[in-house]
């Protein structure tokens, strides 16, 4: 139980820390630069989203775990952006942000798909 808390709390602190990331003004970080490097990270920050949210869904027994983690993470990236247009100053809506969001997701449901039985091994031997 100790440890389906852990991956449970570990799951939704990344889904709020990548909420934060994207809705607070960060222009104070260091900056990359080099070309594509937002929509890199908007691949990379979803198909790892689109994995814990998996996780999260396996460990609860949710029907169609890996078709609801990739719905989720969708929705997820897509409100985000709405709310980047709507509640800041600093941030913009743009369809290309939601359109890695989507490749990363997409990516790795399909890796999740092919590995499936050796995730759940994982989880199983974890838990």
């Amino acid at each position: 139980m100790a440890k389906k808390n852990l991956l449970t709390t570990a799951g939704v602190g990344y889904i709020i820390l990548l909420a934060y990331g994207s809705l607070f003004n960060t222009k104070d970080l260091v900056e990359i630069n080099f070309k594509f490097h937002d929509k890199l990270i908007h691949f990379a920050a979803y198909a790892l989203l689109c994995l814990v949210v998996y996780v999260i869904f396996k460990i609860y027994a949710v029907k169609s775990s890996l078709r609801t983690a990739v719905l989720f993470s969708i929705i997820f990236g897509t409100v985000i952006e709405v709310l980047q247009m709507t509640l800041t100053s600093y941030r913009a809506f743009d369809f290309y942000d939601i359109a890695a969001n989507t490749a990363g997701i997409f990516i790795m449901a399909c890796a999740i798909h092919t590995k499936k039985a050796f995730i759940i091994n994982k989880l199983e031997t974890f838990m």
